[in-house]
Order: C-alpha cells, then sequence, then structure tokens
C-alpha cells in the first residue's frame, strides 16, 4: 500500500516534468529557492530572513538577480515544485531527493551540497511505558509525510528491530503521516503513541508535550541543497555562485551562532505568524551539525533504508546525482 501511493506520488512528478507549460528560460534573472520552516533549514531560513530584510545574502554575490523563496512542509511536496519547475534550487531531505532522482532514472535532479546532519529523533509520549523498539506494537506513530526522511528513518529503524509497519495498522504498529504542526495537539490528546520528526518540533515536543528522545542520529544527514538538471545546465554561473554563497553562509553561521540564531527565529515566527520562542531555537540549536559536504555514504544508507522500508525500488548509481561544477 505505502509503495503504491508513493509511486503514484512520484508518477504525477514525472507527468509534470513532460507537461510543464513553459520551456527553460537561460535569460531569466530570478532565482526560486525552496525550504522548509524548520530549524534544520538553518542556511535558508538566514538567507531568506536577509533577503526579507533588505540584507540578501544569496543577492551579494548574484547581482542584477532576484531571488525568490518558497515554502514547503515536507520533502516530496518540495520534489513535486522541482519536477514542475515552480522552483529552481530547494533545500530538503536526502530521502525526497534520492525519490526523485531515481524515478527520473537519473535525469532531473542533482545534489549541489550538504546543509545539515542531525536534528531529528524519535520521540515517545510520557506515560507510554515505551522504551525500546519492541514496545511499538499496536502502538502509533506519526511522521511528516509519506516518503519524506523521517518517514523513511522510522520505517527503516522499526524493520532493522523486527517490527512491521503499515499505514493501515494491519502490522505490528502503525506509521501515520502526519503534518509536524499537527503532532503536538495529538501527543497531547493521546493520539499518537510517538513521532519520528525533526527541530524545532523535537524540542518543542519536549518541552510542551513532556516527551522523551528515544532514538537521535546526530550523525545522519537531515537537509541538503538540490537544483534541477535543466537550470543548472542553463545557468552555471549562477549556480556556481549560489554554491559559493551557500558555503560562506554556512562558515558564517558558525561564527555567528547568536546573530544567526535571531534571524532564525526571527523568520520562523514570520513563516509560522505565530511566535517562536528564541529559547526552543537555542535548544534546537544544539542537536544542528551544519556542513556544505555531500555525505555520499549516507546516502547509499538511505537507499538502503528506502529500499528496506518498500519505498524505493532501483535507483541509478549514486555519483550521478552529484552536481559538478563546470
Amino acid at each position: 500500500m505505502v509503495k503504491r501511493i508513493l509511486s503514484g506520488l512520484m508518477m504525477l512528478c514525472v507527468m509534470l516534468v513532460f507537461t510543464a507549460c513553459h520551456r527553460e528560460d537561460p535569460n531569466s534573472r530570478t532565482i526560486r529557492i525552496g525550504c522548509f520552516p524548520n530549524v534544520t533549514h538553518v542556511q535558508a531560513l538566514v538567507a531568506r530572513n536577509m533577503s526579507r530584510t533588505g540584507h540578501g545574502w544569496f543577492e551579494r554575490y548574484l547581482p542584477g538577480f532576484r531571488i525568490e523563496w518558497y515554502t514547503y512542509n515536507a520533502g516530496p511536496t518540495a520534489m513535486e515544485a522541482i519536477f514542475g519547475r515552480t522552483v529552481d534550487i530547494t533545500y530538503v531531505g536526502p530521502s525526497p531527493a534520492l525519490n526523485a532522482f531515481a524515478v527520473s532514472q537519473g535525469r532531473e535532479v542533482r545534489l549541489m551540497a550538504g546543509a545539515v546532519n542531525g536534528g531529528a529523533a524519535l520521540l515517545v509520549a510520557p506515560g507510554s511505558g515505551i522504551t525500546q523498539a519492541s514496545d511499538f506494537k499496536g502502538r502509533s506513530i506519526a511522521t511528516p509525510q509519506l516518503g519524506n526522511t523521517q518517514d523513511v528513518s522510522c520505517r527503516a529503524w522499526l524493520t532493522r528491530n523486527g517490527l512491521t509497519c503499515t499505514l493501515e495498522g494491519a502490522g505490528d504498529c502503525r506509521v501515520a503521516p502526519t503534518p509536524n504542526s499537527m503532532q503536538l495537539q495529538l501527543m497531547k490528546q493521546g493520539d499518537i503513541d510517538a513521532c519520528w520528526t525533526v527541530e524545532p518540533w523535537v524540542s518543542r515536543m519536549e518541552m510542551m508535550a513532556d516527551a522523551r528522545a528515544l532514538v537521535q542520529e546526530p550523525d545522519v544527514v537531515t537537509t541538503v541543497m538540490v537544483g534541477r538538471v535543466a537550470w543548472l545546465r542553463n545557468h552555471p554561473q549562477e549556480a556556481a555562485a549560489i554554491l559559493k554563497a551557500h558555503r560562506e553562509l554556512t562558515q558564517w553561521i558558525q561564527e555567528h551562532p547568536e546573530e544567526a540564531q535571531a534571524r532564525v527565529t526571527d523568520e520562523l515566527t514570520h513563516l509560522t505568524q505565530a511566535p517562536m520562542e528564541s529559547e526552543l531555537v537555542r535548544r534546537a540549536w544544539q542537536r544542528l551539525k551544519l556542513t556544505d559536504a555531500i555525505d555520499l555514504p549516507g546516502l547509499e544508507q538511505f537507499v538502503k533504508d528506502a529500499q528496506m522500508s518498500g519505498l524505493l525500488d532501483r535507483v541509478p548509481p549514486l555519483e550521478g546525482i552529484i552536481y559538478r561544477e563546470h
């Protein structure tokens, strides 16, 4: 069932590739970048905040270009935007990027850089009595979206621990794709026993629902930067400038954590239209490892996890997903 649903989604994406109503414009002076309202998209949030407040970071490297920002709630939706040619570059989790690479037979997506490792966790509700994998029998676990990075990590972890999981609850446990924004209330109401999610939702669950982190993977790839092949092919100089800006922004954030946290807090407040507590962002920050490096072994592990979970079939050689600057 899970594979059929995901296959249907990705086939829709493929159809969007061939039915896109416009051609790639090599003379376009607008670059469209996607991201999520998650602390694990820190580079994007900082750069987006700088753009919004008149201190654009990417704009410094691309004089004469306009940066347009787009927001998505999970990876599969962002990859639909890549296939539909409504964004040129997006920050996204590795699993949806790998799915997009596989379903397009390596033709549509390239991995430009790493961004963040860590920042995700499996949280269990207070009073659930869950202390080990076997305790999940008969329980319900929320993940952000079917096929997103945390969904794959969750299903793979359960499978490695000898449990079967389905959407319908026919297996040992039920994995229920649920938007991050809904997971907190559902846990408070006792409607879910656990969730596998990312920051700031991990810290929010700990602070507001007394949830406990059962599994953390501090070195696992959480966020990467990917680009559309057509855009990269037609804009090699702009792609090089974006990469340089991303790398130097990653370094700047590491050297200026307090200002970066303030900008992330402000941008999340703006995007969610709800106050974002600075203490929440500071707490979430401790779980993040910023990087611009591409972790090929980590990506290979995600392929194995997705295949183990029944969410991915064949994948072209992964060396082909990496963008090579001209």
